[in-house]
């Protein structure tokens, strides 16, 4: 389990990462068409990283459909039944009383 959640904790960092890197309109934050050494286009720079943020975010979400299911088959109890539970009739609330 343990090792999930560290697996899901770089995917998100590297989602972020990925989101970041990549240019907008206005090349906000976005990479230059020269940061690959002239390997790669502005063009190509752009397509790689679209993709990789696409297999990134593809694999964050499995990730978290796989750990809700590995959170949910040791457990009796769903979420809900775990939180505790708030009646107001048995524990009757004082009114506050003001200072003098």
């Amino acid at each position: 389990m343990t090792t999930l959640i560290i697996i899901q904790l770089i995917l998100a960092i590297l989602l972020v990462i990925l989101v970041l890197l990549q240019g907008s309109d206005n090349e906000g934050l976005g990479l230059g068409g020269g940061t690959f050494g002239g390997m790669m286009s502005a063009r190509g720079s752009a397509n790689l990283l679209s993709r990789l943020t696409a297999i990134t975010a593809t694999l964050f979400m499995v990730m978290s459909v796989v750990l809700t299911i590995t959170a949910s088959v040791g457990s009796d109890r769903n979420v809900l039944e775990s939180l505790p539970s708030v009646n107001s009739e048995e524990s009757p609330q004082e009114e506050p009383s003001i200072p003098e």
